[in-house]
């Protein structure tokens, strides 16, 4: 990995402290829609945030000699490089695209290097919320499988991005008994905040949330306004929307302080969203404030330019994509005693074997699937092209039911292209 990508050093600022189951289909883009309208719009706002300061940045003086940095890449440092120039104890953040595969693989290398030199270390992730922490021990000790660690911690309903992406760095965390720390605040609450503000939340719900949100950051509001004005949405509330983007990034800072705090000597690495680290104003600066030292911001190339500022280091990491995933083309959802067909896709693969609409789905090549997870974890490694043997039960008109076994042979469409 240290060989595909190099990464820009960037000088750090003088002052450090400047649901219930519902209808989804086994489409790897539809299972990474979130919730509600607002809270998709909330969540680009993450990435748009980053690419207006780089054009806000072009903004000024017509007449300045135009002089950006140049990198001369025969002598730009590795990413190993960059890692092992940090102090041990060093808390680094390195930022994701969701959806791009070789921001994970950024994210995993430096998990792996860092462990080997410090190996008291933890991983705090924006993917995980709050109140499921104990779900995530559970399958970390072995107590629990990883199809109800999903299930319980509610993946695939409040993050919802291709498992496949993730799945790498929770292996390996497990493989070497390596905390996962739960960053992120819970939806329910950051639903009702973008509905209402802070003041919408009941005093036993707001205490849930850290007491001292800082104000009053001009360039951090003015990103987020100009997310904001670029998604308009009927009703949408500026305030509501800020007030959001402060919850999701002091509760992340919070929960990596408080972390700190419990188990001192323990180094901590961050995954999370880029919107999330970028200018160090949303978890850096926050979780500075709380922890009285600074940290190391790590963003990858992508949406982003190597603009000064944006972070200590940028890697230059060139595109991979996961392959294409089998697909059953089905709406699915959790139901009793398996996994409902809530409705099918056009040129459906299980349509075509004979499963239709209001079918439960027993198992697949064998494993059982009462839930969703499990039903997602049985396909997860599935091609384009690959048969499965699916057993379900159908209900006849006259109610009388009946179990079989089908082959599907697995549907599929050519991976997702990132734009040039």
């Amino acid at each position: 990995m240290a060989s595909s990508a190099c990464a820009v050093a960037r000088p750090r600022p003088s002052n450090p402290h400047a649901t219930t189951a519902r209808h989804r289909c086994c489409h790897a883009r539809e299972c990474t829609m979130l919730k509600t309208l607002f809270l998709r719009m909330l969540r680009v706002a993450c990435v748009a945030m980053v690419a207006w300061m780089a054009g806000a940045a072009q903004a000024g003086d017509a007449d300045a000699p135009f002089n950006p940095p140049v990198l001369a890449l025969g002598q730009a440092p590795s990413l190993q490089q960059i890692l092992a120039s940090l102090p041990d104890d060093a808390t680094v953040l390195v930022g994701e695209t969701h959806t791009r595969y070789d921001h994970h693989l950024v994210q995993l290398e430096t998990l792996r290097f860092l462990h080997a030199r410090t190996p008291d270390i933890a991983i705090g992730v924006e993917w995980f919320q709050t109140p499921f922490q104990t779900h995530l021990d559970d399958y970390l000790a072995g107590r629990i499988s990883e199809t109800e660690m999903l299930e319980r911690t509610g993946y695939f309903d409040r993050w919802r991005f291709d498992y496949r992406l993730y799945r790498p760095v929770i292996e390996y965390a497990r493989a070497n008994r390596i905390p996962i720390v739960a960053l992120n605040a819970p939806v329910e609450l950051t639903r009702k905040i973008g509905e209402g503000g802070l003041a919408a939340l009941t005093p036993e719900a707001r205490a849930t949330l850290p007491a001292d949100y800082v104000r009053g950051n001009a360039a951090y509001d003015a990103r987020v306004r100009r997310a904001f004005d670029m998604h308009p949405m009927e009703g949408a509330n500026f305030d509501h929307f800020l007030d959001v983007m402060l919850t999701w990034d002091e509760t992340m800072a919070a929960t990596a302080a408080n972390y700190l705090a419990a188990n001192p000597g323990r180094r901590l690495l961050i995954f999370a969203g880029s919107g999330h680290i970028a200018h160090r104003d949303g978890i850096p600066a926050r979780l500075e404030r709380r922890i009285g030292k600074p940290v190391s911001t790590v963003l990858v190339a992508g949406e982003h330019t190597a603009e000064p500022g944006i972070a200590d280091f940028f890697v230059l990491s060139a595109p991979r994509e996961l392959p294409p995933a089998g697909l059953l083309g089905a709406f699915l959802e959790s139901a009793k005693g398996g996994v409902r067909v809530g409705g099918l896709a056009d040129d459906s693969a299980i349509g075509r074997a004979g499963i239709a609409k209001d079918d439960i789905l027993l198992a697949i090549d064998g494993t059982p699937t009462p839930g969703f997870a499990a039903a997602k974890l049985a396909l997860l490694d599935k091609k384009p092209g690959d048969t499965v043997q699916v057993r379900y039960r159908h209900r006849n008109w006259f109610g009388r039911e009946k179990e079989s076994t089908v082959a599907v042979t697995l549907s599929g469409e050519p991976p997702y292209r990132l734009p040039q």
